[in-house]
Formats: C-alpha cells, structure tokens, sequence
C-alpha cells in the first residue's frame, strides 16, 4: 500500500473486486484502443464465478457500451498470479486482435495491470511505514 488513503475508495457496488477494478480496468484499455470495433472480456476464476451476480459484467458494460463488448467466462480457469483475472482483447471488424492485456482484480478496487515477473512483488508488497519499531518513531 502506498498510502492510507487506498483503504477507503467510493464506487460502485456490490463488491469493489468485482466492479471498481473491471472498470478501471476497461477504461485504461479503452483509451489504448479507442477505435475498436469489438471488446472481448475474458473473466477468469473467483471473478467469473460470481462476476454477473457482483455485476461486473455492467460495470464493463458502463465503459464500452453493451453493444460493444463479448464477455467470455470461464469459472474453471485462473490466471497465473491471482482468482481475479480478467484479458481484454481489442478486434477489428474482421475479428483480428488488436491488441490484448491481463489485468488482476487484487482486492478493494485495487488492480495490477500488465505484471512481469520483476514488478509483480513490488505491486503486491510495498509500505506505507518507514518505521517498523517504536524505537524509531520516539527517536
């Protein structure tokens, strides 16, 4: 965490890993590829078991139209780093990728975007604290 202010963030219910991460998520990739013809959502895991009951679907709905988007959802599967994966796929009109990102829903409408294997540590595990010991902070 790298401030105490992402312990509280307003948006849509009922649950912020399932709506308020999907969404920013969407956004971010909607304005990487504005001129899609077609969005394709791959939910994956804990996100696509309970996603349309969370309303995550909606929520990506809000962001590229519901005319716009494919989901496609696969309960049975997860992605390497965590439950809460989702890919967007950008199409053309004769359905050739575009473009692709995985994203992670990781928890209070936090999300990972675009890991690798040398940042994935630091963006699950960093501190709010430089102090760790009361010594330190009488000091």
């Amino acid at each position: 965490m790298k401030s105490l202010r992402e312990l509280y963030r307003i948006g849509t219910g009922p649950s912020s890993s399932h709506t308020m991460a999907p969404r920013a998520a969407s956004i971010a990739f909607q304005q990487k590829y504005p001129d899609t013809h077609l969005y394709r959502v791959t939910l994956y895991g804990s996100l696509a078991a309970t996603g349309k009951g969370h309303l995550t679907d909606e929520a990506i709905q809000g962001v590229f139209g519901k005319d716009k988007v494919e989901f496609i959802w696969k309960p049975e599967e997860e992605l390497p780093l965590h439950t809460n994966g989702m890919k967007f796929e950008a199409l053309s009109r004769d359905e050739t990728i575009l473009g692709m990102v995985e994203d992670y829903s990781t928890g209070g409408g936090a999300l990972l975007s675009d890991p690798s294997v040398d940042n994935v540590y630091d963006q699950f595990h960093y501190q709010v604290f430089l102090l760790h010991r009361m010594y330190q902070v009488m000091e």
